[in-house]
């Protein structure tokens, strides 16, 4: 689902942020004389031998894949040898969006399983066709035609095939469908490692401009994995919430005044018993989006199974009452259907029988406790453990209700 928060944000804008500011330094990197390519030609191998090294700790094949088909291409590119660079200039402008695409499109399986191997295979095997094609003596992508490069008038800035051109373009569209879709910022990497890879392509005369440009894609790579795995310890699988561990820390941060609330769902045993695992997930989600939505000026954690916590800094119950009554109404009139025990498993031929679906009412308990003057001397897990009883109050008192 497209949802963004203003720190999902930025971390998606970074990196066009890095491909500006390499723009920006390449303005001045035309002259022969600029002595930027002594600076630059290391950089790149720097850079991508941290992206290999994070996407092998972090087994995320994605950008291991594309790293190490961006690396063995600058390589080639930058001492080509008795290589025709216009030619495995034009192939790579071919492979690598195509191989972009699957990568976005193909199932995350691991580096070293049985699919990461064949992946890597047909990868390898996409650049050795461009490099065998580069040194023989009638290359077959030598006679593609080209489209110019618009950015700097300059005969020595070279176009691209038309056909990558056109494959340059679905890979966005596609990357771009994925991130709206799942809002992953390493998808919105790829993105800016795509245009990237298209700015290279079109510098090859130019070594400290290509070596300046691969540098800021395997950066915008080894970013996306950082904040890959800080998502990984701090925001929970299953609802994409903040996690405990998250939770830990802001406590840390907000101080003697806040109000905490404890959200659980009402009869969640009995939906998961009844309906199975799976549902009870999809349960799980939907108050999640819940809060989300309507938790204004708190932040959401998953605290345990079907226990989310709301952290109000500087709020007194009293202007925190609003808000919890407008989640507790939201969950409660939100639609939630499952499908019928009864329900064939296949769409039958004909009229589908009726009961296909069931309704299930899900509602929510909520217990508050704050920290102020008269409770400062108490710890947040005191704190906690206040709110914990009012839960049970809440329980106590028929479910679908708030107690403080």
């Amino acid at each position: 689902m497209f949802r963004l928060n203003n720190k999902k944000v930025i971390i998606a804008v970074i990196p066009f942020i890095i491909l500006l500011i390499a723009w920006i330094l390449a303005m001045g990197a035309f002259a022969p004389d600029s002595g930027l390519n002594a600076v630059f030609v290391t950089v790149p191998y720097i850079f991508a031998f941290f992206a290999m090294v994070l996407s092998v700790w972090f087994q995320h094949s994605r950008v291991f894949y594309a790293v190490c088909v961006l690396l063995l291409s600058f390589a080639v590119l930058s001492s080509p040898g008795k290589l025709n660079p216009a030619v495995f200039r034009n192939g790579i402008s071919i492979f690598i969006p195509v191989i972009f695409i699957i990568l976005a499109v193909v199932e995350e399986r691991g580096i070293t399983s049985r699919h990461g191997l064949i992946k890597g295979l047909v990868f390898t095997g996409m650049v050795l066709f461009a490099v065998i094609d580069a040194g023989s003596a009638k290359p077959w992508l030598a006679n593609l035609k080209s489209v110019e490069f618009m950015f700097r008038n300059d005969e020595n800035v070279q176009g691209i095939p038309v056909i990558s051109v056109f494959l340059f373009i679905l890979c966005l569209c596609v990357l771009l469908a994925r991130f709206m879709v799942y809002s992953s910022n390493m998808d919105m990497a790829f993105i800016g490692a795509t245009l990237g890879c298209f700015i290279i392509l079109h510098f090859i005369p130019f070594p400290d401009i290509m070596s300046l440009f691969s540098s800021a894609v395997f950066l915008i790579f080894v970013i996306a994995l950082f904040e890959a795995s800080y998502s990984l310890a701090y925001h929970d699988a299953l609802t994409g919430v903040l996690t405990r561990r998250a939770m830990e820390q802001e406590f840390l941060r907000i101080g003697n005044r806040y109000t905490l609330a404890i959200i659980d769902v009402d009869h969640f045993k009995k939906v998961n018993d009844r309906f199975g695992h799976q549902v009870g997930d999809e349960v799980l989600r939907m108050v999640a989006s819940c809060l989300q939505k309507y938790a204004r000026g708190g932040k959401v954690f998953r605290y345990g199974g079907e226990e989310f916590v709301i952290i109000f800094p500087k709020k007194t119950i009293k202007e925190v009452l609003p808000v919890l009554e407008r989640i507790r109404n939201a969950v409660q009139k939100r639609p939630f259907i499952v499908r019928s025990p009864d329900r064939p498993r296949k769409k039958p031929k004909g009229k589908l029988p009726p009961g296909g679906t069931e309704m299930v009412r899900v509602t929510v308990s909520i217990g508050i406790a704050e920290k102020n003057e008269k409770t400062r001397n108490r710890t947040d897990a005191e704190i906690i453990e206040m709110a914990d009883k009012a839960v049970y109050q809440a329980k106590a008192s028929g479910r679908n209700c708030i107690v403080y």
